[in-house]
């Protein structure tokens, strides 16, 4: 994959309400990545206040002294920079976690839309009527824009098909309008289509960039 690295003015980049990813490797019982979000800026102070993050589904106070990596991403780039907590507090009646930022942050451009390897079960339907009959697939990859599924139900580019699709709690494609764009050679488990998703919220857009970005950033530790 290639990408394009280069430093912009942080003030620019940098906007409340965007996700983001703390990444800590120097204290050994914090060691690992965590979902957060931009909660408030004082751009005075060069300060971000980063909503307490979550693992597992429990909070994750992060002590005053730990050093850290933070990612935050919108739908196409990723902006770095190396930080470090200052503590817990409160903001308006929430926790947060303040930390610095510089003037510049790295800004990687990526392909808009990255494929991760990715086997996932779920159902699709030729209408979206609830009465309609449901076709089981398996991912073998997916992206916030599509993804390569396998059927033993036969399919032709150009079809528009309706997916229901989990891919973590609270996150899920449900009656998804999605197109087939192509059809690879058949494997030994059924017929193989790349498939394109149809008017995805923006939102929900935004969370599968993020889920994908966090599936990657693990593969990227498994291989070191």
């Amino acid at each position: 994959m290639m990408a394009y690295v280069e430093l912009v003015d942080a003030q620019k980049v940098l906007k409340v309400g965007l996700p983001a990813v703390i990444n800590i490797t120097m204290v050994r019982e914090l060691e690992g990545s965590y979902k957060t979000n931009i909660s408030d800026i004082d751009f005075g102070r060069k300060i971000l206040f980063l909503s307490i993050p979550s693992y597992k589904g429990r909070f994750v106070p992060i002590p005053k002294g730990v050093r850290m990596n933070v990612n935050v991403f919108d739908r196409s780039s990723i902006y770095e920079f190396d930080t470090i907590s200052l503590g817990v507090v409160k903001l308006d009646n929430m926790y947060v976690i303040p930390v610095p930022f510089p003037n510049e942050v790295r800004k990687t451009e990526r392909r808009k839309f990255v494929r991760i390897p990715l086997y996932l079960e779920g159902r699709f339907y030729l209408t979206p009527e609830e009465a309609a009959e449901s076709f089981p697939f398996t991912t073998r990859n997916v992206s916030a824009g599509g993804m390569l599924i396998v059927t033993k139900k036969h399919l032709s580019p150009g079809d528009i098909i309706y997916v229901d699709l989990t891919f973590e709690e609270n996150l899920a494609l449900v009656k998804q309008k999605t197109k087939v764009v192509r059809e690879d050679p058949m494997v030994e488990d059924g017929f193989v289509f790349g498939t394109q998703f149809l008017e995805l919220p923006a939102q929900l857009e935004t969370r599968l960039v993020r889920f994908i970005f966090q599936k990657e950033l693990k593969m990227k530790n498994v291989k070191r």
